[in-house]
């Protein structure tokens, strides 16, 4: 070589876009599609999702449908750390209120959630060391709205001190922690819905590991 060294040390083969027919999709044939306008239908993250969402080396059909659940998934995303920045609000006392400089996670739940939170985070950091990012994606996205349908709907009542205050400041220190974590999981894939969200949710942010470490400490 040239320089006397490999110009990459890793390479990836990517498979074609095909079309309804399943057949090639190329200027030649004809059959290819402009960006614009699936951007404006669908937004960039829901056009971004469905590129994600092919595998590397195998062919990935072209499906608008799946542009509209990218879509959904990033308004769900939206939706959700909207919950999970309110704080409590008023109905909530201020003992109850997250402090993101001594979070204390007690309720089993929470614990539990933090706990397979972090073991997503492990095995999705191989799945990318190991370039396979949709898979990423699917494990990410699965937890989610595991996380939307199942936590969300068990904490909603105890984060507005229905139960007591440490029961409060445990759901909201956890929702607190999972948010940052699943904005920055989320973020190589909805990158435009992600950092809307990351905006407001900085000041409150907590790493896993902090989390691990106060359950630890418990």
């Amino acid at each position: 070589l040239e320089h006397d060294s490999l110009p990459w040390r890793n390479a990836a083969i990517s498979g074609w876009v095909l079309d309804p027919d399943r057949k090639k999709m190329s200027k030649s044939k004809g059959n290819v599609v402009t960006p614009m306008g699936l951007l404006e239908e669908h937004g960039s993250d829901g056009v971004r999702y469905w590129a994600a969402s092919g595998r590397p080396g195998t062919d990935t059909a072209f499906d608008t449908g799946q542009m509209r659940v990218g879509r959904r998934l990033a308004i769900k995303i939206l939706n959700a750390s909207k919950f999970a920045l309110m704080g409590g609000g008023e109905q909530a006392p201020a003992s109850a209120s997250a402090d993101p400089s001594s979070p204390v996670i007690t309720a089993p739940v929470d614990c539990a959630m933090i706990r397979n939170l972090a073991a997503l985070v492990v095995e999705v950091t191989d799945a990318f060391e190991g370039y396979d990012y949709a898979r990423v994606l699917q494990r990410v996205e699965t937890f989610f709205w595991r996380f939307c349908d199942d936590y969300l709907e068990l904490v909603k009542g105890r984060r507005y001190g229905e139960q007591d205050a440490a029961g409060a400041s445990s759901a909201n220190a956890a929702l607190t922690a999972a948010l940052s974590v699943m904005l920055r999981l989320f973020a190589p894939f909805l990158p435009f819905v992600t950092e809307e969200d990351s905006r407001p949710a900085h000041k409150r942010r907590m790493e896993v590991p902090d989390a691990q470490k106060a359950l630890q400490e418990r």
